[in-house]
């Protein structure tokens, strides 16, 4: 059964990225499919969406990212704010 707001991307890059909730953000379901549509692990993504649902600062890999424009832009109309991280990951 999929209930995935679309497909996972098929090509990309790693890039880490640091995740801050929005005083409206509420859409954590959402945003769990966001990162698993980049290759994030489900378990990782549910855990890692918590921490932010209760206002703490996190940091994130995402194995595969297509796009970072939409992938922020998706983040941001959720109510979390992505910040891009140069990292080993994203040097890959």
């Amino acid at each position: 059964m999929r209930i995935m707001e679309g497909s996972p991307v098929t090509s990309g890059s790693p890039a880490r990225y640091l995740l801050r909730a929005d005083p409206n953000f509420t859409k954590s379901i959402s945003a769990i499919w966001v990162l698993v549509k980049r290759h994030v692990p489900l378990p990782t993504a549910k855990t890692e969406v918590e921490r932010v649902l209760i206002g703490e600062q996190i940091v994130i890999d995402l194995p595969m990212l297509e796009d970072a424009a939409l992938f922020e832009t998706e983040m941001r109309e959720l109510g979390v704010r992505a910040v891009r991280e140069i990292s080993a990951a994203a040097e890959g």
